[in-house]
């Protein structure tokens, strides 16, 4: 995290606190906010007339608030914007269409991979993904695939608790093909294999990954599908 010598503003600290934990428990009222922040009720009140007037929540039903679409307006603007983002969009169809399953992409937050964009399978039986899901990058190929970019100490401090990592010698085997692989670990009965998207000086900033159920993503498959997906990323990262 970049350190910026100034006196940072804790009101607005507890309104984007407070923005989080609409969006994960919402329909919530007070109580329910008090009781999952921990903070003191006036303050939230005060924060949650603060973000009804500036139109980023709305009453649903007495005494409960929601988002309104302001922040899917912001989310979308954003993602446009992005030239990884962009450059990815047609590439993920193409991952879909060629192997059949879904393809996303997926930025690293802290210790999450956070979902950007979805690339849906066409079958009737697919990996559901929605923009902006977070999921754990110790247990996940993506994340896999992003600890495999990074060395030992650099991927042991990305994690409050590193007991999930993989041992290194897996890592190596990962970083030296190009890509990983999750076997039922983050769903059971589904695989899903990704490769690490890096910037053009190396780190890993993401990755892209194909996911489906494991009848149909059979181990005979992963070294094509793993293929695919590594020349994506080095697309994505040259872009």
């Amino acid at each position: 995290m970049i350190q910026i010598a100034v006196k940072t503003s804790a009101t607005l600290a507890r309104g984007l606190r407070v923005l989080e934990t609409v969006a994960v428990l919402q329909p919530v009222g007070l109580a329910g906010l008090t009781a999952a922040l921990g903070e003191d009720k006036s303050a939230l009140q005060r924060t949650l007339a603060t973000l009804h007037e500036a139109g980023w929540i709305a009453p649903r039903g007495p005494g409960t608030w929601e988002l309104t679409t302001r922040a899917l307006s912001v989310a979308g603007r954003a993602a446009t914007s992005s030239p990884l983002v962009a450059g990815a969009r047609p590439l993920l169809g193409a991952l879909r269409d060629e192997t059949g399953e879904t393809a996303h992409l997926a930025l690293l937050d802290g210790a999450d991979l956070v979902v950007v964009d979805i690339a849906e399978a066409r079958q009737v039986v697919r990996t559901a993904l929605y923009p902006g899901q977070r999921i754990a990058a110790d247990a996940s190929a993506g994340g896999r695939a992003v600890c495999a970019a990074l060395d030992a100490a650099a991927r042991r401090a990305l994690f409050a608790d590193p007991s999930g990592l993989l041992p290194d010698a897996e890592y190596v085997r990962i970083a030296a093909r190009g890509w990983a692989v999750c076997e039922g670990d983050v769903k059971p009965g589904w695989t899903s294999i990704a490769s690490a998207v890096r910037t053009a000086g190396g780190a890993p900033v993401g990755a892209v990954v194909t996911s489906g159920p494991a009848q149909r993503l059979t181990p005979d498959r992963y070294d094509g599908i793993g293929a695919l997906l590594h020349d994506v990323a080095l697309e994505l990262g040259r872009g």
